[in-house]
């Protein structure tokens, strides 16, 4: 990824929230950037509880399961399965055609039920749920099966700027009206591909189907879904100038993408027994649950650590700052927070030439990196060791620290973090057994 000057970082960041900050607020639609959202009508919620809000609106009254949903990790990614991401665009009939043959042909002998064989859209999903890229869009009948892939997985590296900032400002929903497009009666009787319809497959050997109350969405060769959405609704009378009219038939929440949103969202998830292993009955779920308990074993630990005691106190750190500067003023925590605010001062000078509310900037963007993204044993890989040195550098030029000093603080904070985090790691392994 080519580095981002802290100029353009910050530009872009007020460029996100400020798209953010202008999409209206649920229940209120608008298309206020085609770039992002195409010509979906967006809206915002403030937090992932308030999606309970949205899944009322569309779940209380909707017995027969008119909607659909689908959840997406990145706030910029549209409706494009992963056919056309392969081949950059709307596939072709011809292209399409000729992928699923190959596919049809490389599954001899690897197929207990050859019926599958019969009807391309069964094949097509067969496909998606073995790594296949095909022309079909994932859904779900249950909203917080959406919610749970639009938040199950980390940050992406390839989304981080040169700085460590995320360039994911918020993870994203879709809704569906599938009743209109069964009702337009087009899906049995024309074939695969010559226009919109929902696939619902009538095997599931593998049970994910099931599991996840999915089903799929399968635009024409050459469109993509929202477009063969609008000329069905234009012919159909539907006012497509009207936003809030359109939502009725498709539309997109925008969730904010914050620390600990991942964690706490999926915990609550977990409750309602919607998590990998639900999700995957296979060896895939039972490792992805797995790796979710031991994530918050790690995260309770840490949580714990931080009210821990530690042997100097507050006053007596205060008493060693010089009077004259802001440490003076600041009572350290007795917590991680303090401690590694304190590993920074590498030399009695830096009292007076630096203030510790600033700073902690420095050290919360260590924390938030280290439990988001670095992994248990970060401070194990060389790797992670040499990322985490230039973020603290980049944080640490921001709040003009000092620049004689800066390659000794960096070495000292984060020798002082693997520290915590190697013992954090042996408090956990204990808990878990």
């Amino acid at each position: 990824m080519k580095a981002s000057s802290p100029v353009e970082v910050e530009l872009y960041q007020e460029q996100a929230i400020e798209y953010f900050m202008n999409l209206p607020v649920w229940p209120e639609f608008n298309i206020h950037n085609q770039k992002i959202d195409g010509l979906i009508p967006s809206c915002r919620v403030n937090s992932w509880e308030e999606f309970d809000q949205v899944v009322k609106h569309y779940c209380e009254n909707d017995l027969d399961g008119s909607y659909v949903f689908r959840g997406q990790k990145h706030y910029l990614w549209q409706l494009e399965p992963t056919l056309d991401r392969l081949v950059k665009g709307a596939v072709k009939a011809d292209l399409a055609d000729k992928h699923l043959s190959n596919f049809r042909l490389s599954t001899r002998g690897r197929l207990n039920d050859k019926t599958i064989l019969d009807k391309d859209s069964e094949l097509w999903a067969l496909g998606q749920h073995h790594g296949l890229a095909t022309p079909l869009l994932d859904w779900s009948l249950s909203p917080y099966v959406a919610l749970f892939f639009a938040f199950e997985g980390e940050d992406d590296a390839t989304w981080f700027e040169a700085s460590g900032d995320c360039n994911n400002y918020s993870r994203t929903i879709f809704i569906l009206n599938k009743a209109f497009i069964q009702d337009l009666g087009l899906g049995e009787s024309e074939p695969d591909g010559t226009v919109l319809k929902i696939v619902e497959p009538s095997i599931d050997d593998h049970g994910r189907l099931v599991n996840q109350a999915g089903l799929f969405s399968l635009a024409p060769y050459g469109e993509t879904l929202e477009s063969s959405l609008y000329e069905h609704l234009a012919d159909s009378g539907v006012d497509v100038d009207d936003v809030n009219e359109v939502s009725k038939y498709i539309c997109r929440i925008h969730i904010p993408n914050k620390p600990d949103t991942r964690f706490s969202c999926l915990k609550k998830l977990r409750k309602m027994n919607i998590h990998h292993a639900s999700l995957f009955p296979d060896l895939i779920g039972s490792s992805g649950y797995c790796n979710d308990l031991i994530r918050d074993a790690i995260n309770s630990s840490i949580k714990k650590s931080e009210s821990v005691q530690f042997d100097k106190s507050a006053e007596e750190i205060v008493k060693e700052t010089h009077v004259s500067s802001p440490w003076a003023m600041h009572r350290l925590p007795n917590d991680v927070n303090g401690l590694l605010l304190q590993a920074l001062i590498v030399d009695d000078s830096l009292k007076s030439k630096t203030n510790p509310s600033t700073l902690s900037k420095v050290v919360d963007d260590l924390i938030d990196f280290i439990n988001e993204k670095a992994g248990v044993d970060w401070y194990k890989k060389d790797s992670m060791l040499a990322r985490l040195r230039n973020i603290v550098r980049r944080s640490l030029r921001r709040q003009q620290f000092p620049d004689d000093f800066i390659d000794s603080a960096t070495e000292a904070l984060i020798s002082k973090s693997a520290a915590m985090s190697a013992d954090v790691e042996s408090m956990s392994s204990k808990d878990v057994e």
